[in-house]
């Protein structure tokens, strides 16, 4: 008995790698790449440590990919708008803290493909041409380019963008368009039920808040459904009506706009 446990121990301490235990191994494999509250970009590293690698200003976007191991950062092409939120450089952050560049002549479009294995972008030639091209995430090595079709649906799915993606996920037909229609007369329906006279904490029953600028006497907000579906607000103060910026629930809706669509704001 004593020498069958001797013979165990002995393999037990073979096989786990010099320095650390079997148990201490896995759970360094396991670490993650993430972003700390100081808005650091880290990545692990084979010793189970986390390495800083970037930070959130230096990106326009950050995206982990699927692994949780690395991550793609967007740089700026330049300080002020438009340039400011658009980019031609790609830098790709991969465990141990290997950096990988991927550039483009104009300003692009990209995400993570194959669980972050590759990277897909999407720019425009100069010529006015639609290229997409797929890289190796771990290298930034060309896999395949092509200048897009003027039918995108003919585009290899590698090559679609994320708006397309989502479009073409939408599930179509007449049952489908019926239901549609039916959503849309129910959201009339219940943003029709909110008048002048009634108070913002009404109001807070079929809308949400939305990012931007606002006071406390006008603001934007958006279906709780739906946050394309907006509506603009104007309030009278029941109380404190020289404090512009404390919101009340007792505060009176004074006009409401029709509901219009827009794309998201965030603060």
């Amino acid at each position: 008995m004593w020498r069958f446990m001797l013979v165990n121990l002995l393999v037990g301490v073979a096989l786990a790698p010099t320095g650390m235990s079997q148990q201490e191994s896995k759970l360094n494999n396991t670490i993650e790449g993430g972003i700390d509250s100081d808005g650091n970009v880290y990545v692990a590293s084979d010793e189970g440590k986390r390495l800083k690698v970037t930070t959130v200003a230096h990106c326009i976007e950050t995206i982990f990919a699927d692994d949780n191991q690395t991550v793609g950062c967007s740089v700026a092409r330049g300080t002020k708008l438009p340039e400011s939120m658009q980019s031609l450089r790609l830098e790709i952050y991969l465990r141990n803290g290997k950096k990988e560049i991927i550039e483009t002549e104009t300003p692009m479009e990209w995400h993570f493909w194959r669980d972050g294995q590759q990277v897909a972008v999407r720019s425009r030639l100069l010529d006015g041409k639609q290229r997409c091209a797929l890289y190796d995430a771990a290298s930034a090595r060309l896999i395949e380019e092509l200048v897009g079709p003027s039918d995108e649906s003919l585009l290899p799915e590698w090559a679609k963008s994320r708006a397309q993606t989502e479009d073409e996920s939408v599930p179509m037909g007449d049952a489908y368009s019926r239901e549609r229609t039916k959503w849309v007369a129910k959201v009339l329906r219940q943003i029709a039920t909110i008048r002048p006279g009634m108070t913002r904490r009404e109001l807070l029953k079929v809308f949400n808040t939305e990012g931007g600028l606002s006071t406390r006497f006008q603001q934007t907000y958006v279906y709780s459904e739906c946050p394309y579906i907006k509506v603009d607000v104007r309030f009278k103060a029941r109380n404190n009506e020289r404090d512009s910026l404390h919101e009340e629930p007792d505060d009176i809706i004074e006009s409401i706009s029709q509901p219009y669509l827009a794309w998201s704001v965030t603060d």
